[in-house]
């Protein structure tokens, strides 16, 4: 199985920040249900949702920064006939996205060892309304959630990865960065972090032995769910 091990890296020597993806990594995202909730609350279909997020490079456009959710919700408008809430569209995220209790309870050991952050290829207005879509979250990442439309620049850009160390005011040569698409762990690893393409949460606490972290419990129930 392919870890991401940097080359070079000294791996006994423990990262200073853990840096995680957030779909895929820490929370299950489902675009059907996304678009299922949105289409109720639109009386509209489900496809025709889908090719307006998706398809037509709303999404894309708001990772990149150039959409705020009032822009978002204004091209909506403008350009479908839809005049969306901005409270439905915030539920509909929170529909679709469940956070892992399994990468909750892991994080929750690994907070006294190091730093935990989130950067996720998301519009800014995730990160505004988090805790309200990944409450669950919050206690941990607050102080540490940077989506890629506050950077205008979005992952697998390598300069994303540096805008958003400066952001957090850490390094690349003392960062791990966990993420489940290959390419994002590749520009990691070549922009100078080290970097673990995750699989599931029990293969990522086993690599987290290579990093000099105490061992961590991928089946430990996390505080406060069940």
């Amino acid at each position: 199985m392919h870890f991401g091990k940097r080359i070079g890296a000294d791996m006994s020597i423990r990262p200073k920040l853990l840096l995680f993806d957030l779909d895929g990594v820490l929370a299950d995202y489902s675009r059907e249900i996304r678009c299922r909730q949105l289409a109720f609350a639109l009386d509209a279909s489900e496809e025709a949702v889908y090719q307006a997020l998706f398809k037509r490079g709303l999404e894309e456009r708001c990772d990149r920064g150039e959409l705020a959710l009032a822009d978002y919700l204004d091209v909506l408008r403008t350009d479908y006939g839809w005049n969306l809430p901005e409270d439905d569209f915030i539920a509909a995220r929170r529909a679709s996205t469940q956070v892992r209790a399994a990468m909750l309870a892991l994080c929750e050991q690994l907070s006294g060892q190091v730093a935990l952050g989130i950067f996720t290829n998301n519009g800014t207005w995730l990160g505004e309304h988090a805790h309200r879509i990944v409450p669950e979250l919050m206690p941990i990442f607050r102080s540490r959630f940077v989506c890629s439309g506050s950077l205008g620049i979005c992952k697998p850009e390598p300069d994303a990865y540096v805008a958003c160390l400066q952001r957090l005011g850490f390094h690349g040569y003392s960062t791990l960065y966990v993420d489940d698409r290959q390419e994002n762990v590749d520009a990691a690893l070549a922009t100078g972090l080290a970097a673990i393409r995750f699989d599931t949460p029990a293969a990522f606490a086993s690599a987290l032995k290579d990093y000099d972290f105490d061992p961590v419990d991928a089946d430990a129930a996390p505080t406060g769910m069940g």
